[in-house]
């Protein structure tokens, strides 16, 4: 939608914004325009920007509103000043000044100047936006990408007329800085935003995480201007490599390009930190979704009602650069040799069999679950074990339904061994049909001062006529000034030390566990519940989704202090089984009151101890080692990203 302006010969904006510590009401600036129809008609439209955002008036001739629209400053991540193009061949190949950016000022990335028509020496500001849009009254919300354009020219010289521009973009810039938290910003007379520290698995998903980064993540990094270091994963536990021994300092956040297993390794990492107690707090971290299952992405997407489904990536993208961070709640694992962390679940029996087993057709892709779990339905296990928990304090053994007639509590005696595994129930977003390329030029006769340009079915186009464009079949990839890619060809040696010393690490950092010892029995006097017996299926979840389809624990938040454990008893009719799997997409698979073939149980902590010798077991998706395991949870230990 273009529409076009003309802007008044007297400004009424208000007083030029300064650094340092102003009042609020000095970064609130304004103006009025106009608006040339086709018709000849012109309209007034009183633009303010301050603490709510954008708000656009139109005004009659005698002063009266008779329309107001409000773009929210929670939606707008960014604005960039440039002049006008001539032509579509010029603008590309016309090379940019890309000196280092003065923060006051609108930086390289946002200040452009582009050869422009004779005696026009009109400056502009773009102001980028997201907001929230449906399609028609049935179809669900979406993320839309707006620009804002904001035409000056009220001035003889180009000089003024971009100056003018410039001041706006630090006024919008001041009401967006202070919306961020104190981990995201520098805060002095020229607020900046920190830079962000990039992972990246190339082998995620489908294997199309550098193309998904470089094509629909890197442009809304550019519009936010946030600088940014990437680094390409090598090799397995890389991650965890990284991010246990590398100094963190110059990085607000780590964000992982990829699946759950890349952000299994981040977490592991910090974990395995000596001073992880430091590190933890002044550090969020954030996740783009290029894997199979997606399941963390999918929890933070369902618990802040922000959509997913359309574009998955750009609500991922939107969520690290809106710099807010939540508390979210890790669960330490104690294996037989080593001690783990885990952010989404942990599993053992029938789902866990399906995702492992299932690799053997992974050439069929998504659906070899469904064979798997149908075969499997055909040929149904059970697993000999058992399973003491420790109930939430909320949760009284009384509350609990109790069924006598297959295996009833008992209290706390001895342990014996475990097995864990979970499943991913993958599903791959990557091909989005919603990711597609288009282009859109600002036209020779636009008018004055303003514009809103939206279309529905456009998901990442041009960005503002740039060459940095993502849309552009001639873009280039970069970011804004002084972000970094790092191929690590080059630290080899740096990869073989750490991974040496990853190895011959003994002692586990991280918090230290309330738990008696694996070999150790567990206090009697302490509450400890016991499940013996045939198990289909284990599986203790943290996370409402196990994947993009899974809909696994819906009572689960991100920093509640607790376990959703759910036991599938052996005996339980195949029907029965089926129809459990079947609603886990839509997460009435759950009893509302516990039976005796399905039980959920909160609990803050497990032990596991199967009593065959085979099985597998994994955690967060990953296989882990079979044996005896026992798990607590840790309450809003690590920040996890998430939308304003």
């Amino acid at each position: 939608m273009n529409e076009s302006y003309e802007k008044s010969s007297t400004s009424t904006a208000c007083s030029t914004p300064t650094a340092g510590a102003l009042p609020e009401r000095h970064h609130d600036v304004s103006d009025t325009f106009y608006t040339s129809q086709r018709k000849g008609r012109k309209y007034v439209f009183r633009v303010r920007l301050d603490i709510n955002g954008f708000t656009l008036q139109r005004e009659s001739p005698s002063g009266t509103i008779l329309k107001e629209q409000t773009v929210k400053i929670c939606n707008i991540v960014g604005a960039r000043c440039m002049r006008l193009k001539k032509t579509r061949r010029l603008a590309v190949a016309t090379s940019v000044n890309r000196s280092a950016a003065t923060p006051s000022k609108c930086s390289t990335a946002s200040k452009e100047n582009y050869p422009c028509d004779d005696g026009d020496v009109s400056a502009y500001l773009y102001v980028f936006a997201y907001v929230l849009k449906k399609k028609s009254l049935r179809s669900e919300f979406h993320r839309e990408r707006t620009v804002l354009t904001l035409r000056f020219r009220s001035f003889d010289t180009f000089e003024d007329n971009m100056r003018e521009a410039d001041r706006w973009y630090r006024a919008l810039r001041w009401q967006l800085h202070r919306t961020l938290e104190s981990i995201f910003v520098v805060r002095n007379e020229e607020d900046r935003r920190r830079r962000v520290l990039v992972m990246l698995n190339p082998k995620s998903g489908s294997g199309n995480a550098r193309e998904v980064f470089n094509m629909h993540v890197t442009p809304v990094l550019n519009e936010a201007e946030v600088p940014y270091d990437l680094y390409v994963t090598k090799h397995s536990n890389f991650a965890i490599e990284f991010m246990s021994t590398r100094c963190l300092d110059a990085w607000c956040c780590v964000v992982a390009v990829g699946g759950d297993g890349l952000f299994h390794e981040i977490v592991n990492g910090l974990l395995q930190r000596e001073d992880w107690a430091k590190v933890l707090p002044n550090i969020a971290l954030g996740i783009i979704p290029c894997g199979s299952g997606n399941g963390l992405a999918r929890s933070i997407a369902h618990g802040y009602n922000e959509p997913y489904f359309s574009k998955p990536v750009l609500g991922a993208a939107l969520t690290v650069i809106s710099a807010a961070a939540s508390p979210m709640d890790v669960v330490r694992v104690q294996l037989q040799s080593r001690s783990l962390y885990s952010f989404l679940s942990i599993g053992w029996g029938f789902i866990s069999d399906v995702d492992i087993e299932s690799e053997r057709i992974r050439v069929l892709g998504y659906q070899r679950f469904t064979i798997w779990t149908l075969y499997r339905l055909a040929n149904l296990r059970t697993y000999n074990g058992k399973i003491s928990y420790l109930l939430t304090e909320q949760q009284q053994p009384s509350e609990q339904e109790e069924d006598t007639s297959h295996t009833p509590q008992l209290k706390m005696q001895t342990s014996r061994s475990c097995n864990t595994h979970i499943d991913k129930l993958s599903n791959t977003t990557n091909n989005n049909p919603s990711f597609h390329h288009s282009t859109e030029y600002l036209p020779h006769e636009f008018a004055d001062v303003i514009s809103l340009e939206t279309s529905i079915n456009q998901s990442f186009r041009s960005r503002c006529d740039s060459w940095l464009s993502g849309g552009s079949r001639r873009s280039y990839y970069y970011s804004i000034s002084e972000s970094i890619y790092h191929s690590l060809a080059d630290e080899s040696d740096i990869a073989v030390q750490a991974a040496i010393a990853l190895e011959n690490r003994q002692q586990n950092f991280g918090p230290t566990s309330s738990l008696p010892e694996l070999d150790e029995p567990l206090p009697e006097d302490e509450g400890w519940l016991v499940e013996e017996g045939e198990f289909i299926m284990m599986h203790a979840v943290y996370q409402t989704h196990l994947g993009i389809d899974c809909y696994f624990a819906p009572k689960a938040q991100m920093n509640d202090g607790t376990i959703y454990l759910i036991l599938i008893r052996g005996g339980i009719s195949r029907p029965h089984l089926l129809s459990f799997l079947y609603n886990m997409s839509t997460g009435t698979h759950l009893p509302e009151v516990n039976n005796e073939y399905v039980k959920v149980l909160p609990v803050r902590a497990f032990r596991l101890e199967p009593h065959d010798n085979h099985g597998i077991i994994t955690i967060d998706g990953e296989r882990v080692e079979f044996g005896p395991l026992q798990a607590e949870v840790l309450p809003g230990i690590a920040r996890v990203m998430v939308p304003k």
